[in-house]
C-alpha cells in the first residue's frame, strides 16, 4: 500500500474465475472517501499488473456509472485480456464493502445445465 497513514475500513476478496483456475486475492482499503487497492495474492500476470495502475481513488471513481466512465472498469479493461474475467466486479464490490456501501455477502455466477 501507500506510505499514507493506514486507511481505517478494508475488505478482501479471493476470485476463484473459474476455468482458467488464476485466482487471485485482492484488498481494498478506505477512509469512506479514498480507496487504494492492492493484489495481495494472484496467479495471473495481468491482474498483478493491475498493482501498478489502479491504487489510491476516489470512491466516486469506482462507484461510477455508466460502465465505460468506471475507472476500475476502463483500467481493467486495458490492462486484463479476457472479458469475462470477474475480477473488475470483484474490486468494486470489494470497495463498496470496505467502505460500508454495501454488506460483505458472496457473489455467485454459476451454470445451471451441467
Amino acid at each position: 500500500m501507500s506510505d499514507d497513514p493506514e486507511l481505517p475500513l478494508r475488505a478482501t476478496v479471493h476470485i476463484d474465475p473459474g476455468v482458467c483456475r488464476l485466482h487471485s486475492t485482492i484488498q481494498a482499503s478506505t477512509d469512506g472517501m479514498f480507496v487504494e487497492f492492492e493484489v495481495t495474492q494472484s496467479e495471473c500476470p495481468q491482474v498483478r499488473n493491475l498493482n501498478k495502475v489502479l491504487r489510491r481513488m476516489d470512491i466516486g471513481e469506482i462507484m461510477r456509472m455508466p460502465f465505460e466512465e468506471n475507472t476500475v472498469y476502463r483500467i481493467c479493461g486495458e490492462v486484463l485480456k479476457h472479458s469475462s474475467c470477474p475480477v473488475p466486479v470483484a474490486m468494486v464490490k470489494c470497495a463498496e464493502a470496505a467502505a460500508e456501501l454495501a454488506l460483505k455477502k458472496p457473489v455467485f455466477v454459476e451454470f445451471v445445465d451441467l
